[in-house]
């Protein structure tokens, strides 16, 4: 475990005030999600983050609502920064060559989050509960998950107050309808 504002806080500051901070790495395929999602939430200002993941894994970073790659992960790098792919990597450029495409992506960290919301980690779990069982309704989705403290009736009202019906699934909600729904639902959770 690595304190990120302790090993760089020291080259934070140049002789012309608070220098850029950016990451530039080649991510492993397998751990390429939980090693982003540390470095966005860690807090610290990054100015960009560079990386070469797998193809697929960008495709669903820079993905939009109602796309086969939408998921958490698309919504969750919204949250905290713009993505967009700056050059793909064929298969035939490593040695030995992988089975799968790359693809070298730049996110551009929010210096304000574009949206606002009550509970920035009950919104997460209202998420990723919505894509657990990506073939259920919302209604469904959230009211079966354990880990969610939300009924299926909460859920159904919570979507007809937005105008939603509740067979919309979370592929076509965007972030700030997936926002205004954990406010909603965090307000029943405590009326």
């Amino acid at each position: 475990e690595t304190d990120l504002a302790a090993l760089l806080a020291p080259r934070r500051t140049g002789k012309n005030g608070i220098l850029p901070l950016s990451v530039c790495a080649n991510l492993p395929y397998y751990i390429t999600t939980p090693i982003l999602m540390r470095l966005v939430e860690s807090g610290m200002d990054f100015d960009y983050i560079t990386v070469m993941v797998q193809k697929e894994v960008a495709d669903r970073m820079q993905s939009d609502p109602g796309s086969k790659d939408y998921g958490a992960l698309s919504l969750a790098v919204q949250y905290y920064a713009k993505a967009e792919i700056v050059a793909n990597v064929p298969p035939n450029c490593f040695m030995p060559r992988p089975n799968v495409g790359s693809a070298v992506i730049r996110l551009t960290c929010h210096k304000q989050n574009p949206i606002q919301v009550q509970d920035e980690k009950f919104m997460f779990r209202v998420i990723r509960a919505s894509f657990n069982q990506r073939r259920k309704t919302l209604q469904n989705g959230l009211g079966n998950d354990a880990s969610l403290p939300v009924t299926k009736e909460q859920t159904k009202e919570a979507l007809e107050r937005m105008g939603l019906a509740p067979t919309i699934r979370g592929e076509r909600l965007s972030l700030e309808e997936f926002a205004r729904l954990s406010d909603i639902l965090s307000a029943m959770r405590k009326a």
